[in-house]
């Protein structure tokens, strides 16, 4: 077994992805819980610094189909954002949008820039 799926997170966020894509039809899967997986995973990724770790994350969740894609990365950027902005700018800027149009990565960016200041905005009242 490859060092990655080994890590009982990821071992487990390789699961919940192996089920959506197999059985679309027959699951319908728990976001929260996906989404919960997905930044445990990033995180070990991250704590690590292991990049492949990160690229694999990032590769099974483009196996998604495109609106679940949309659905669980938004769910990532908002944990994220609130836990830990530079793992989420690391993350879905540097890993996950890496070789995107840098206009589509622009606009990712203002959005949790948008994100981070609403928060902060939040704490100070």
């Amino acid at each position: 077994m490859p060092r990655w799926r080994s890590h009982p997170t990821n071992l487990l966020f390789s699961k919940w992805l192996e089920l959506l894509t197999n059985s679309m039809d027959d699951v319908k899967p728990n976001l929260d819980e996906l989404i919960a997986v997905v930044v445990k995973a990033v995180a070990s990724a991250y704590q690590t610094q292991e990049l492949d770790n990160a690229l694999v994350i990032r590769d099974e969740l483009k196996r998604l189909p495109d609106h679940l894609t949309t659905e669980v990365l938004n769910g990532v950027i908002l944990s994220l954002v609130n836990t830990d902005p530079d793992l989420c700018r690391w993350f879905i800027l540097d890993i996950f949008l890496h070789g995107s149009d840098p206009e589509g990565r622009a606009d990712v960016a203002e959005r949790i820039n948008l994100l981070m200041a609403d928060l902060n905005t939040q704490q100070d009242v």
